[in-house]
């Protein structure tokens, strides 16, 4: 079972379509990590291994009858989680909520039929705060995810649990969605790769309007061929998935990179994450890249991405939430009613402050082919006990100041890749994140392919700290 773990996807594919591995020895793998680690790390309290093995046979069927040939062979019969905000047919869609428990999706959202069809087999859908708010991966209904290079500390929210079901070896690849950060925080924090890509190259079956601009969802795996990999199984366009598909082979090194620890000044992140970010993007210039400080002026971008995130809540979840009553948490309650009282004029001058940030980054994707920050500007924070949402104070107040180096990204439409750089005096990873222009997905995927190796690559998947020190003792 190690073996099988510790292959790459890329690696895992190739083995599946030369069958020197069947899907279902695959399955067998995850079987085994999942009762190995997930008691400790919660990532995926929702499994379907039974309608895995289902989808297993069917594909080795397929390909018995008439050989490994079209979408299927994408993936060929890789094990994938989702995020438990889309329907997977049979399994529960729960939002992370206590209140939605017994809702049984009836059939699968498209994305995962999509997902499906490339050869990808899901085997469970990853934990979720209660309808993806707040900071920490944690809710009512299934507890907490834990981070496990430390299990004291947070795995980031909301795609915490696809970060961890990774970096942990319980898959080889995850669904997640991003708002405002909700891959590229877990990501970081897991040390893994996560990508936000453009609004649109990956669709699900979600209501058109905000919602489609804000929320995309993307790929998560541990390193960015693996991540091209299954980004190419999720896009919806076919052109798109060809041309993701050649990432590995086709890396383009940037000849000119911005970059910025702080937006000038402007945002507090902490000196040890700036230190190894900044020495990450010097190997970046050694790597033969000219690398230079520049950043566009923030503004107002992430005061009005945070109205549009709450008004985006209410549009999205506000009757689901109704309908449950006292049944939903006071969190999402408290940002839906925030969401419903938010003005035209209030909703029409976030936009306008969104649309002045958008032009003045596709400035700087004038001068240059990437932009850089850390993605995100805190080391993950000591959690809090189960039974509280959020952190203390203290900590919220730092989360929230450094907030920007995501939220920004979001707002401009760019897709962005999180890429590990390195740990914390402590241990704790370090991500960075590599900025390119809209819509220029494939492109920023193969930069990222082009700089990883000098932003460093740690050794997955990793066990969690909680089960290292029980070994220890023992």
């Amino acid at each position: 079972m190690r073996d099988v773990i510790e292959l790459s996807a890329v690696q895992a594919v190739q083995a599946l379509r030369t069958r020197q591995i069947s899907p279902l020895e695959l399955l067998d793998a995850v079987e085994e990590r999942l009762a190995e680690v997930e008691p400790t790390v919660n990532a995926m309290p929702i499994r379907c291994m039974d309608r895995a093995r289902q989808q297993a046979r069917k594909l080795m069927s397929h390909q018995a009858r008439s050989g490994l040939s079209g979408d299927s062979a994408l993936l060929a019969g890789l094990p994938v989680s989702v995020k438990d905000i889309v329907d997977v047919e049979g399994a529960p869609t729960t939002y992370g909520s206590a209140a939605a428990r017994d809702n049984i999706a009836a059939a699968s959202d498209p994305l995962v039929e999509r997902i499906e069809r490339s050869g990808g087999i899901v085997v469970g859908k990853t934990n979720v705060p209660e309808f993806c708010a707040g900071t920490d991966t944690v809710n009512k209904a299934f507890g907490r995810t834990v981070n496990p290079w430390d299990t004291t500390v947070t795995c980031g929210a909301s795609s915490g649990g696809a970060a961890v079901s990774v970096a942990t070896g319980e898959v080889w690849c995850a669904h997640g969605e991003d708002t405002a950060g909700s891959i590229r925080i877990p990501a970081s924090f897991a040390s893994i790769v996560g990508m936000r890509p453009s609004p649109g190259m990956v669709t699900a079956g979600r209501v058109p309007g905000l919602s489609s601009t804000l929320e995309v969802h993307g790929p998560l795996a541990r390193n960015v061929a693996d991540a091209a990999l299954f980004f190419s199984a999720m896009a919806g366009s076919r052109a798109q998935r060809q041309a993701a598909a050649t990432v590995a082979a086709e890396p383009l090194l940037p000849r000119r990179v911005a970059f910025t620890i702080g937006y000038q000044g402007a945002l507090p992140v902490d000196p040890e994450i700036g230190k190894i970010v900044t020495d990450a993007i010097h190997r970046i210039g050694r790597s033969g890249c000219d690398v230079e400080e520049h950043a566009p002026p923030l503004g107002g971008v992430h005061e009005a991405c945070l109205t549009l995130l709450s008004y985006r809540s209410a549009q999205r979840y506000g009757d689901l939430v109704d309908q449950m009553g006292g049944g939903a948490g006071a969190l999402i309650r408290l940002e839906i009613e925030a969401g419903k009282t938010i003005s035209a004029d209030a909703l029409m001058a976030a936009e306008r402050e969104r649309a002045l940030f958008s032009r003045s980054l596709d400035a700087v994707f004038d001068r240059y082919d990437a932009f850089i920050t850390p993605t995100f500007g805190c080391s993950p924070w000591t959690q809090p006990t189960v039974q509280e949402m959020l952190p203390d104070e203290r900590q919220l107040l730092q989360i929230m100041a450094v907030w920007p180096l995501t939220t920004a990204v979001t707002m401009a439409g760019c897709p962005a890749v999180s890429l590990p750089c390195g740990r914390t005096s402590r241990g704790l990873p370090v991500g960075l994140q590599l900025i390119g222009r809209a819509a220029s997905d494939t492109d920023l995927l193969r930069m990222a392919q082009a700089l990883e190796e000098a932003c460093g690559v740690p050794a997955l998947p990793v066990t969690p700290s909680a089960l290292i020190r029980q070994e220890v003792i023992s």
